[in-house]
């Protein structure tokens, strides 16, 4: 029962940490959101391992964590890029894509299959799917292309992050949660200066946030290392499959911020795709619970 709250926990702290990540790619490059909320979050994180003092796993639970890094990096960045867009409930079919897509992964490596797992995998992947191409970007020229694709592209950053990181947790969380941070900050670094100005096309200066938004990018870091830390934690107790479950309803948060504070309103289509989608990671929490 402790992994399952903690599974939650994970999904409110995302779930904020999407929202507020997405509102800063507005007026900062998305990479370069990424990067210096992952690092903030690193220098939160440090502490705590010295407090700890810990010696690192052995290298192939490091190796892991720094896997799931990089698929934090292709999942953050096309997420923000499509909040920032006005996108605001592609993290609905995101999160229940990637859920089903790691609870498969659980049931390969030996979960048994019932009729309600089956069902929720049905209803996550349904649900997502309308979801992606009714998004808010299906209005303009290539949107329901391009949604998908991001939705697509964003769910398996998830899939691959809950995978690799609840396998290098289980060592020990805290170092697993450090180096995917590391890992997902360098990533987005070398993208930053890889791509020079990026799509903001401006002064060398824009590439780096303006001090207002310092304290936004502080809030996704605390978010976003303690969904982190949490989901890490649990999954040395938790099977993978009621883990990847429960997390995915992180966007139950996102859309609750979006409504309440940028009243952002989905469609009726969008409504019955984000709640069949929710169903169903909700089934597969029950089911595997």
């Amino acid at each position: 029962m402790n992994a399952i709250w903690l599974g939650a926990l994970a999904a409110a702290a995302w779930g904020a940490a999407d929202f507020f990540g997405g509102a800063s790619g507005e007026r900062t490059p998305v990479f370069v959101v990424v990067a210096v909320s992952e690092l903030l979050g690193l220098g939160l994180l440090i502490p705590v391992l010295l407090a700890r003092g810990a010696p690192p796993p052995a290298a192939t639970s490091l190796l892991l964590a720094a896997v799931a890094g990089a698929a934090v990096t292709l999942e953050l960045s096309l997420i923000y890029l499509a909040l920032s867009r006005g996108e605001g409930f592609i993290t609905a079919p995101v999160s229940a894509l990637g859920a089903a897509a790691a609870t498969a992964a659980g049931l390969i490596a030996g979960d048994p299959l019932g009729m309600l797992v089956a069902a929720g995998l049905v209803c996550a992947l349904v649900g997502g799917g309308v979801s992606a191409w009714t998004s808010d970007g299906a209005g303009r020229p290539g949107g329901p292309l391009r949604s998908a694709a991001l939705c697509a592209g964003a769910a398996a950053g998830v899939a691959t992050m809950l995978i690799t990181l609840h396998a290098a947790s289980e060592a020990d969380p805290y170092w697993a949660t450090a180096v995917e941070h590391a890992s997902t900050g360098l990533c987005a670094f070398l993208i930053v200066l890889t791509i020079g100005r990026g799509r903001h096309r401006g002064p060398r200066r824009r590439r780096l946030p303006e001090p207002a938004a310092i304290p936004v990018l502080s809030l996704v870091a605390f978010a976003g290392a303690g969904g982190d830390l949490a989901y890490a934690t649990a999954s040395r107790g938790g099977a993978l499959t009621v883990l990847s479950a429960v997390s995915s309803l992180y966007p139950v948060a996102t859309i609750a911020l979006g409504v309440a504070i940028r009243r952002l309103r989905p469609t009726p289509i969008q409504v019955a795709g984000i709640a069949l989608a929710l169903i169903g990671a909700a089934v597969l929490g029950f089911a595997t619970g």
